[in-house]
């Protein structure tokens, strides 16, 4: 039977759009907790993230960004500083902290290890990055994509408080840790379904 694709969603998710994201980590196996990823020419070492939208009609859709965090470069320097600052801006959205909030509190609640962000939820708005040259000699650029534009934080009118999901133990044992006879079953997610 014949499908009507006229209401199909576009393949990008619209330049400004506002969506709960979930932020995780593909480890590179370098740098703190073995969370970054070293470039191609070994000059900077990037925490490589995938974010996937929690909610709205684009839930599930991920888009992808790579953050230099230690590098040789006056270049990379800058972005560090950048960087940095879009993890405390993740922060201050997932944990409600006003970005101006330097309390002992808030500063504690900022202290954290790379391992520790991997599931966190904040709330951020997405835009669309034009596709750059290939450098192939084709003459063609890259495709456009989805990136994350900003991050939302508690001082704008767009955020909302998020749910954060339980810390992940990493499946170890210890008293806290299920036996094999008294685990639950795996159950098939809801975005499964």
């Amino acid at each position: 039977m014949p499908y009507d694709y006229t209401n199909a969603l576009p393949q990008l998710i619209p330049h400004g759009t506002i969506a709960t994201l979930v932020l995780h980590i593909r480890p590179g196996g370098v740098g703190e907790d073995n969370m970054l990823k070293r470039s191609k020419d070994g000059g900077c070492e990037m925490l490589d993230c995938e974010f996937t939208v929690a909610d709205g009609p684009y839930k599930a859709r991920k888009l992808w960004g790579n953050w230099v965090l230690d590098g040789t470069t006056p270049g990379h320097s800058k972005s560090i500083d950048i960087n940095r600052g879009t993890i405390k801006a993740i922060l201050d959205s997932a944990l409600g902290l006003k970005p101006d909030d330097a309390s002992p509190q808030a500063r504690a609640a900022r202290t954290v290890s790379l391992k520790q962000l991997e599931g966190m939820s904040f709330v951020g708005r997405i835009g669309i990055e034009k596709g750059n040259p290939r450098n192939d000699g084709s003459g063609e650029n890259w495709p456009d994509k989805n990136i994350l534009l900003a991050v939302i934080t508690p001082d704008k009118k767009e955020w909302h408080p998020v749910e954060q999901p339980p810390p992940f133990n990493d499946g170890g044992g210890g008293a806290q840790a299920a036996s094999a006879d008294t685990a639950l079953p795996v159950s098939r997610p809801a975005w499964a379904s």
